[in-house]
């Protein structure tokens, strides 16, 4: 069984490529070569993502390895870190958030493989001899953004002045009621 930890396995010679992620990668080739890409894509290759976002400043970084399983799935394996700016939904102040994800990606052609899929792949669909590399890391940050998003001191409960929550008083009939 393999897991995203095993990312640096040794393996036959694999063609590692760092710095700049390339726009799109052939799958006809790089399962076959094992290749492995390393480095970074600004967040305006991200268009919905970025959409999420209180700023593009900032860059996402990720290391993707490309190789065919024990049961010949076309896998990925890697992770991906951004750290972005986004809102506060509880006081609209820019929050700093670091996310992180590991990637274990199995490529289908079509729904009917996604059932035979080992429980440790996420499916990831493919429709022709290209993937977006930023398409791929897109989704993974999306899927581990925070449903909502503030600090996570009090600095803002305390700057709206929130009260707290006062012991509930008893209605004549016996019902209790918050102030």
């Amino acid at each position: 069984m393999i897991d995203a930890g095993d990312i640096d396995r040794p393996a036959s010679p694999v063609r590692v490529t760092r710095n700049s992620l390339p726009i799109y990668i052939d799958i006809r080739k790089v399962f076959d070569l094992e290749s492995v890409f390393e480095g970074s894509c600004s967040l305006e290759r991200l268009p919905r993502f970025a959409g999420c976002l209180a700023s593009l400043d900032g860059e996402v970084s990720g290391k993707l390895q490309f190789f065919r399983s024990e049961a010949d799935l076309r896998v990925i394996l890697g992770s991906v870190s951004a750290t972005v700016e986004v809102i506060c939904q509880r006081c609209l102040e820019p929050l700093s958030l670091h996310l992180v994800d590991t990637i274990q990606l199995a490529l289908v052609e079509s729904e009917s493989q996604i059932d035979s899929l080992e429980a440790q792949w996420d499916p990831w669909m493919i429709d022709g001899p290209r993937i977006t590399i930023a398409s791929l890391l897109e989704e993974q940050l999306i899927l581990c953004m925070p449903l909502v998003n503030y600090h996570a001191d009090d600095r803002c409960v305390e700057a709206l002045e929130y009260q707290k929550q006062r012991e509930p008083r008893e209605y004549n009939n016996g019902e209790r009621a918050v102030q």
